[in-house]
């Protein structure tokens, strides 16, 4: 995250700060608070463009960031299982006025995973019309689970402190998977191997689908996988895993895995 933090300054010292942002983080106590202090070394009145040394209390729009009373920033958030349309169509009506401070106006799309297909469609069209003094910033934990159109226009940056270190045996597995979906092999064939192998019990099948997102994420350029078809298997996990923490039956769950991978994954 070091290196990140470094990046960002720079490019805000140097004024080339994109449009559009992504910041995959870690979902902890801190994150929004480390997204805010980003978004105060651009607009801090006292030109600090020191990550490290800031909040000196000294300047009044990053004190008011800090008691969320700055006008020209807004935060999307939502207690709902989706970010809804009407907040996007909200905001860009709010961002049709002028800067009350007279600097830029930033929108923080908090959570951008709870983004649906209309609130998604509806944040696109006003990330394809960019204007010069707005910046929108998505925050979230998989940017796998936003549209590919979306990611193509943000600049992303990994503030993750989290790395998951894949042992050689869960590598080995995570690649014997993804050879099944690449060759497009039937996968029911040898569905003996993976249940004694890799889909063992719940506990064990909850560890393999993070060490097998974890790898898609960082190592998708390694595994030869379109994004698209990326992106639909790291969604398809991240509902399956939900769907583990409930008390279901694992054999049932097990084989509407298997037929979704195969029908919604195309390589």
């Amino acid at each position: 995250m070091q290196n990140q933090l470094d990046i960002i300054c720079d490019i805000i010292c140097n004024n080339k700060l994109p449009h559009s942002i992504l910041f995959e983080v870690d979902y902890n106590n801190d994150y929004l608070k480390r997204v805010l202090n980003i978004v105060k070394l651009i607009f801090c009145e006292n030109n600090n463009k020191d990550y490290y040394s800031l909040d000196c209390g000294k300047c009044n729009i990053c004190n008011l960031i800090n008691d969320n009373l700055f006008p020209d920033l807004t935060i999307i958030d939502t207690d709902s299982n989706w970010i809804k349309k009407q907040q996007l169509l909200d905001l860009k009506s709010e961002f049709n006025n002028k800067s009350l401070s007279g600097f830029k106006k930033i929108y923080i799309i908090n959570k951008a995973e709870k983004l649906n297909v209309s609130s998604s469609n509806s944040l696109l069209k006003f990330l394809e019309e960019p204007e010069d003094n707005i910046i929108a910033i998505l925050v979230t934990s998989n940017r796998y689970l936003l549209l590919d159109t979306i990611i193509s226009r943000c600049q992303v940056f990994n503030l993750k402190d989290t790395i998951i270190v894949l042992d050689e045996n869960m590598m080995s597995n995570v690649k014997c998977f993804l050879d099944y979906i690449k060759m497009k092999k039937n996968f029911f064939v040898d569905y003996k191997y993976f249940l004694e192998n890799i889909f063992v019990d719940k506990n064990n099948t909850i560890s393999f689908l993070n060490g097998l997102e974890e790898y898609l994420i960082n190592c998708n350029f390694k595994c030869d996988i379109k994004l698209d078809s990326l992106m639909s298997l790291v969604k398809i996990i991240e509902m399956e895993k939900q769907k583990l923490d409930f008390n279901l039956n694992f054999k049932i769950w097990l084989d509407s895995f298997f037929a979704k991978i195969i029908g919604e994954v195309y390589v």
